[in-house]
């Protein structure tokens, strides 16, 4: 399976931002999307980095081991080095937006969190899952909070680590009150 999927800017993609420069891509621009997680790219870009921007995707340039580090340029004043990409930063940026490495000192992230994609769904499939289709339900919560688990360890400004765990504790409930639903109605037959 290819990488990448070429084409043109069409309405869907166009205003949305390249993953390597974060210009937005205008319609008919040379277009490349990650066919493993769906980022937009200029064409150009994706070729000059030799892959996708998203941190952790499976399309993701491999980091270099032969190619020595750059020597330090001056820095204006304010700005500092992404120490994962090199890219020029304001002082006091949480996340590099290239490669979403942690720029703090001490490697501990203190911006804003958000919650994880699919962490209050896994709450919510959870919770109904125990009222009704608990089949269906409780495993669809547990794939949930496993999609928001993941979302959180390839980037540190995801939250929602409780609602997932709530949301996949409630899923394997699901199964069980399920499975205790049809032992029951088994007995009863007897």
């Amino acid at each position: 399976m290819e990488a990448v999927r070429t084409l043109r800017a069409n309405l869907k993609l166009s205003g949305k931002p390249c993953g390597w420069c974060q210009a937005p891509l205008q319609l008919g621009d040379d277009a490349a999307v990650c066919t493993a997680c769906e980022a937009a790219h200029h064409h150009g870009c994706w070729d000059t980095k030799a892959g996708c921007a998203t941190h952790g995707c499976s399309s993701a340039p491999l980091r270099r081991l032969d190619v020595a580090p750059a020597p330090a340029a001056a820095l204006a004043p304010g700005t500092m080095s992404c120490t994962g990409c090199g890219l020029v930063l304001a002082i006091g940026v949480p996340l590099c937006p290239a490669c979403r490495a942690i720029t703090s000192p001490d490697g501990i992230y203190r911006g804003p969190r958000i919650n994880a994609p699919g962490a209050v769904a896994s709450l919510v499939l959870g919770i109904v899952g125990l009222f009704a289709c608990q089949i269906i339900l409780g495993p669809l919560a547990i794939w949930q909070a496993s999609k928001a688990r993941y979302a959180m360890t390839s980037d540190p400004s995801l939250g929602g680590e409780g609602l997932a765990t709530a949301g996949k504790i409630l899923g394997v409930l699901d199964l069980v009150v399920f499975a205790l639903a049809v032992l029951y109605n088994l007995s009863q037959m007897n």
